[in-house]
């Protein structure tokens, strides 16, 4: 959105996150080598504070590195090792939960990747009658990328 201001074209920042925006676009741009060990940058508007996880301490180095001496960022910048790229949990959640019918025999289960956990999760609603099938099938995956939440009760949804 952009807004005529003294006879030309400025942009409009109503959420007052438009540098910052820019400029981690510019770090994703700088960190785009290291994609296969990326674990997904996190971003946190209250702190301005950009969290960088990658899955190697080497990836973690050259992150370092890019970001604090050869393309100095002026963000707040963490930086944390995880276990599992971003790409990998992706591929995870895209084989199992679009197939669920071919693995658990039904359907009901939700969810997607969350990369604060780095993990995929797996929503099932407590009171759905095939409940017990669609956890055991989780359960039995054996998949430590997976974490499985339960949701509802007899109360309503919490």
């Amino acid at each position: 959105m952009e807004k005529k201001v003294g006879g030309g074209w400025l942009p409009l920042d109503i959420t007052g996150d438009a540098r910052y925006s820019e400029e981690r676009g510019r770090i994703r741009g700088l960190l785009s080598p290291l994609r296969a060990y990326d674990g997904e940058m996190l971003w946190d508007f209250e702190t301005a504070t950009l969290t960088v996880q990658m899955t190697t301490e080497d990836a973690l180095q050259q992150a370092r590195l890019l970001l604090l001496v050869t393309n100095p960022t002026w963000l707040r910048v963490l930086f944390v090792q995880v276990q599992y790229s971003a790409d990998e949990l992706q591929e995870l959640s895209s084989r199992l939960l679009p197939h669920q019918t071919t693995w658990t025999g039904t359907t009901g289960i939700s969810g997607g990747v969350d990369h604060y956990t780095n993990r995929l999760v797996m929503l099932v609603d407590r009171n759905d009658p095939e409940a017990d099938t669609l956890i055991q099938a989780i359960n039995d995956l054996g998949d430590p990328r997976i974490t499985l939440e339960l949701y509802g009760s007899e109360f309503g949804a919490y």
